[in-house]
């Protein structure tokens, strides 16, 4: 399971705190109208503090970015902990339709976490953060499988894990660069699942499964390859 993502430095004057939470504020208002927009000069402006301050607390740019995306996260993990996930598959499907939903909301800002992604040359800290919802998401759905008996004992869960990660993010990169149309994100995102869950399970359910992603692809169509 992928360690905590380190956190910003935290320090012991209320002073730098404060500024530090500025700063924070500062970037993601200038994120939500995409990366560009977050530079040094215009960050210090927004936040009223030096640039020092800025590389003192975050090391660079990319620093700001990754401690932006990290709280993000948090405060979603956060919300989901409200009402944790179940682990079945209707529950699985009805967070994809929250996650969508917050998607639109913020969807510049949503791009930006896309491209840290996959970005040339990730920071291992940043790449933990940017997988944790991701990451619970099918964690909790194999632990839930394990319960009920039909989730493939031979596979190794992490592998699982990360395989789905990496393929949702391909869902959230297809949309970011235009590829996925919005009504059809979260039936995407559905699909993409239980083709992973699929392999993972075996028996019954798989067989149940397998039907809800035909009814998935039904809705969606000929893909934009095969379109073509």
């Amino acid at each position: 399971m992928p360690k905590a993502a380190a956190k910003p430095r935290i320090y012991a004057s209320d002073n730098m705190a404060e500024r530090q939470s500025r700063i924070l504020k500062a970037a993601r208002e200038l994120l939500s109208d995409g990366e560009a927009n977050l530079t040094i000069n215009r960050l210090c402006q927004r936040a009223d503090v030096a640039a020092r301050t800025v590389y003192r607390a975050f090391g660079d740019r990319e620093g700001v970015i990754q401690a932006v995306i990290a709280e993000h996260m948090e405060a979603i993990m956060s919300f989901l902990a409200v009402a944790p996930l179940k682990g079945d598959i209707e529950s699985v499907f009805r967070e994809y339709d929250w996650i969508t939903a917050e998607l639109f909301r913020g969807a510049a800002f949503a791009r930006v976490i896309v491209g840290f992604y996959f970005s040339q040359n990730p920071r291992p800290q940043a790449l933990v953060s940017l997988r944790s919802v991701a990451y619970h998401r099918i964690t909790a759905w194999m632990h839930y499988a394990a319960e009920q008996g039909y989730l493939s004992p031979a596979l190794d869960r992490d592998r699982i894990a990360l395989h789905q990660v990496d393929t949702e993010y391909v869902q959230f990169n297809k949309w970011a660069a235009g590829q996925i149309a919005g009504d059809r994100v979260a039936d995407e995102l559905k699909a993409n699942f239980l083709m992973t869950a699929i392999i993972a399970s075996h028996g019954p359910e798989r067989e149940r499964l397998t039907d809800l992603l035909a009814d998935a692809h039904a809705r969606l169509g000929a893909s934009a390859l095969v379109a073509e």
